[in-house]
């Protein structure tokens, strides 16, 4: 893909100038702390030679949105309530498009590039339902902006075909986990406002390599390359590179945007039919947030297993933390992985089949100091045995029929991990036998 443009972005690179150095930063004027920060980590240091362009010294990363605005009547900053099986925490916002012709359809619209960029691997993904029958494709477009900043658009129903004619068609695609899942690494150019696809919604990411990662307590939990099955398969270790991403790097995509479509976008922050909305007085982070982990106590991501990656395909995992959109409220986004968590504890009507009874404990939620015995997850240091009761089923459902205990503990190796029980015989904190304890039937998670 040699032009006098990419030799010109080179011969920029090398220079190692103080003015290449200081690409890395980004004058945010809603953010000095950002600012502040990407310039700190910037200097002294030169970056070495690289065939991408600097990000910009003033001014935002992005030129535009990333949809035609009128589609859109909301965007999820999806944190840690994800849904079953996706990797803990999401740093994703989702893009949610109004009524389409029907009241159960969506509305399709574009997405569009939101600034100059390059394509590096598009993923092909073959959605099946429960007996294995394929469904659908979904789509995965990643986009280097810049130097230090990566772009991906992910569960793009239709790609665009002229994509798909530059990257040379399904034939130069290899399978990364098997012929359901499958990436091409590309070099395709796209200018702002190039269509990258069509869909009824889809999710947003952004990382940011030349900001500090995320302060985790385990963050080799997300650094790990998930793509256990491409090295079965022999696939290119540069696809491999491509399309892997790193969740401590997450950043806000909101926050890239040029000052007018960043309020406009903001503005639309909220649930995904736009009814809960984001009140930037009560959380103005509700977008920049989606690692929630706080040592010592109950409060982040947990994982059934002690060795597990976090970025993961399928991931059996679980998140303790506040909701994005009304941070007063907490939730238990459990993912169907708490065992004891029965469908008979589940208060649904009659009529509610057993498979929307198994759905439906997926995700509690309830406010702390609503009843006593209900604190919050930050608030649940290691060795007390916490107790939650009057938990909803989602936001609006029935509350179920039972507490729950939960308490955090270590190992003899020094880890972190969590004991959680959901007890039936009791449906308030106060009429459970004291003192409080765990029964065989408690699942261990861990940290």
């Amino acid at each position: 893909m040699a032009s006098s443009w990419g030799n010109d972005l080179i011969k920029l690179a090398a220079a190692g100038s103080v003015a290449g150095t200081l690409g890395f930063v980004i004058i945010n004027p809603q953010a000095p702390s950002q600012y502040s920060e990407r310039l700190a980590n910037a200097a002294p240091a030169v970056k070495a030679a690289t065939a991408e362009r600097p990000c910009p010294v003033a001014g935002s990363i992005l030129d535009q949105g990333f949809a035609p605005l009128q589609d859109v009547i909301s965007v999820s900053p999806l944190g840690s309530v994800t849904a079953p099986g996706e990797a803990l925490p999401a740093p994703f916002i989702r893009v949610n498009t109004k009524k389409g012709a029907t009241v159960f359809e969506r509305r399709a619209t574009m997405a569009l590039a939101p600034a100059r960029a390059e394509i590096e691997a598009i993923e092909r993904r073959v959605q099946r339902d429960s007996d294995g029958a394929a469904t659908g494709l979904t789509w995965r477009v990643t986009m280097s902006v810049c130097d230090a900043v990566k772009l991906y658009y992910d569960d793009i129903d239709v790609l665009s075909p002229d994509l798909m004619r530059k990257a040379g068609g399904l034939a130069a695609f290899s399978e990364v986990s098997g012929p359901d899942r499958m990436a091409v690494k590309t070099s395709i150019r796209v200018q702002t406002g190039d269509t990258i696809g069509e869909a009824d919604g889809f999710d947003i990411g952004l990382e940011d390599s030349s900001l500090a990662p995320a302060d985790l307590v385990r963050p080799e939990r997300y650094k790990s390359n998930p793509y256990v099955e491409a090295r079965v398969l022999n696939t290119d270790a540069g696809l491999i590179k491509a399309i892997d991403s790193d969740a401590t790097l997450a950043r806000c995509p909101l926050d890239y945007l040029p000052t007018s479509e960043k309020t406009a976008w903001s503005a639309l922050l909220g649930d995904q039919f736009g009814i809960r909305k984001v009140r930037t007085n009560k959380d103005p982070d509700a977008c920049r947030q989606p690692i929630v982990d706080k040592p010592g106590t109950a409060q982040g991501a947990w994982f059934t297993d002690a060795s597990q990656n976090g970025a993961a395909n399928k991931v059996s995992a679980i998140a303790l933390a506040p909701d994005s959109i009304d941070p007063q409220r907490l939730i238990f986004s459990l993912h169907g992985r708490l065992t004891s968590l029965t469908p008979g504890m589940v208060a649904l009507p009659p009529k509610m089949t057993d498979a929307k009874a198994e759905a439906a404990k997926d995700f509690l939620s309830f406010y702390p100091g609503e009843r006593a015995g209900n604190p919050t997850f930050a608030g649940v240091e290691k060795g007390e045995i916490a107790c939650f009761d009057r938990l909803r089923t989602n936001f609006v459902g029935p509350r179920i029929n039972g507490v729950i205990l939960l308490q955090v503990d270590t190992t003899d190796e020094g880890a972190e991990i969590m004991r959680m029980e959901a007890r039936g015989e009791a449906t308030s904190c106060s009429a459970l036998e004291s003192p409080w304890g765990f029964t065989t039937n408690h699942t261990v998670f861990y940290r």
